[in-house]
């Protein structure tokens, strides 16, 4: 993989561009599949530049080349010089494959780094925001209002997955969040279904549990328990080879048939759980799964989005008991909304 910037000529530049795409790569190359490669390399003025950095690959015995241009826009540099580039390349050196992505265009992300750049230039331009004491409400109130701004416009999205989206944005601080949420077609209407009908609701740990509103609970007429107490530690044999919280979901097998489990700890409580699905042993009404953590968890939410059980998740490695709680709450409140024992606030 090379990280292809455009290097420059400047003092200063001669000197951040290697150092920038140094840790660009370093980043890149812990998130990607052990033994994958990651150099950076400009297209003119600095060193390695594009034919060295190929050079240097195919001298390793490397048969595939990943090009990533770290540009922004289109312009001449993405439509012409680079691809006559890799033509050369590849007549230089046939055997290799080269593949070329796109660059990084149009990003949400980015938005919200130009605010923090022009805050930091003029703090007095930043989101007037009341710093007197107000209300537990009125806080509530006025953080839907700035995270609704802050979202991008509503395409594809109903009322209620904006309504999840805006609770997991406030809960986590992060509006890029958003762009990784997830729904399964059926998610909504399946989660309400389970509420409606009183289903129980299982979390893997007790933060999401302790983080879900016992009053929306019994006003919807459901039960909340963390798995990990529903299940008798000392009966688990010392050399099981499942965590603790995956031994728990096994343990409860049927039980969690038609019930909507609340995964935001653990990536194995997800992957036993897909393996009990897998089987035809259970079948949950919903599966609000967002695991937190480098180790299974992008994995485990890819496999959930493989299967045909009703999901909310959040991709890749973000995610976490605070997120898990907030969609669970935003479908109870949705639910008591709809049953006409409230009004959903904002």
């Amino acid at each position: 993989m090379i990280i292809l910037a455009h290097g420059s000529r400047g003092e200063r530049g001669m000197v951040q561009v290697p150092e920038v795409l140094r840790r660009v790569s370093a980043g890149v190359r812990v998130l990607l599949s052990p033994g994958v490669e990651v150099i950076g390399a400009s297209l003119q003025f600095n060193h390695p530049n594009l034919e060295e950095a190929v050079e240097a690959l195919a001298a390793q015995g490397v048969g595939r080349i990943l090009i990533m241009p770290y540009f922004l826009f289109p312009g001449l540099h993405i439509t012409e010089h680079i691809p006559q580039l890799i033509e050369k390349l590849k007549h230089i050196y046939p055997e290799r494959q080269f593949i070329v992505t796109n660059p990084l265009g149009l990003d949400e992300n980015f938005i919200g780094h130009v605010a923090r750049r022009i805050e930091e230039a003029a703090p007095e331009l930043s989101l007037n925001v009341q710093t007197s004491p107000v209300s537990p409400g009125a806080i509530e109130q006025q953080s839907m209002m700035i995270v609704e701004r802050l979202l991008p416009p509503p395409q594809n999205m109903s009322r209620e997955e904006r309504l999840i989206v805006r609770r997991v944005v406030h809960a986590s601080g992060d509006p890029d969040i958003a762009r990784q949420i997830k729904f399964s077609s059926s998610a909504i209407p399946c989660g309400l279904s389970a509420i409606v009908a009183g289903s129980p609701i299982f979390t893997d740990v007790r933060m999401v549990a302790s983080g879900i509103n016992n009053h929306l609970v019994e006003l919807c007429g459901c039960s909340l328990a963390c798995m990990r107490d529903e299940t008798d530690e000392l009966k688990q044999p010392k050399e099981r080879s499942v965590t603790r919280t995956a031994g728990a979901i096994l343990d409860l097998g049927t039980r969690l048939n038609g019930a909507i489990v609340a995964i935001g700890n653990a990536p194995t409580a997800l992957l036993a759980l897909l393996d009990l699905v897998d089987c035809g042993v259970v079948k949950p009404a919903l599966v609000v799964g967002m695991p937190v953590g480098f180790v299974q968890a992008k994995e485990s939410k890819e496999e959930l989005m493989k299967r045909g059980v009703p999901y909310i998740t959040v991709t890749g490695t973000r995610g976490g008991s605070a997120m898990t709680a907030a969609t669970v709450n935003a479908l109870l409140k949705i639910a008591v909304e709809k049953s006409g024992h409230g009004k959903l606030n904002p």
